[in-house]
């Protein structure tokens, strides 16, 4: 892990983080960052362009906890990643997780973590295949300087891999 960051979540929200953590044997962290991805890539959010940032609006009934987070590179720029599409803050983004994707999240979670103790399947996919698999590449096209980001493994190493 190469990335220490902080970020704000409501005590109510961090209870139930810390809840489905605890039931699905997972450190705080790893249940953010898994959370996370699987939201983007399963698109539960619509990307949004030419917007600013939007910042959860602060709650006297339910004050933020300041959460250390400690990352790694490319779960850092997925995150990054998902504030520049969602336009919305990481603290704003993990709220609207809890809120409406994390029981989703969880049965999936829970569905996965069976298949994988079992004896016929690969102890490190889940992590491979949920944490892992960022990368981007930079390239021009026509003149025009291009960033192309893979949310799973790139195309290149799939064919690869096939052949």
């Amino acid at each position: 892990m190469d990335f220490e960051t902080t970020t704000c979540i409501s005590h109510t929200h961090l209870g139930i983080l810390s809840l489905y953590a605890k039931r699905l044997a997972l450190p705080l962290r790893s249940l953010i960052v898994y959370l996370l991805m699987y939201a983007a890539k399963k698109e539960k959010r619509e990307y949004v362009a030419f917007k600013r940032i939007a910042y959860r609006k602060r709650d006297k009934n339910n004050p933020w906890k300041r959460v250390h987070l400690v990352l790694y590179q490319s779960e850092y720029e997925f995150f990054l990643d998902v504030k520049k599409l969602w336009k919305m803050s990481i603290a704003n983004a993990i709220a609207f997780c809890v809120d409406n994707v994390l029981e989703e999240f969880f049965l999936y979670f829970e569905k996965r973590l069976k298949e994988i103790n079992s004896d016929n399947y690969p102890d490190n996919l889940l992590s491979y295949y949920e944490n892992r698999s960022y990368t981007f590449d930079f390239y021009r096209e026509k003149g025009i300087h291009c960033l192309k980001f893979y949310w799973g493994p790139p195309p290149k190493i799939l064919r690869r891999a096939h052949i």
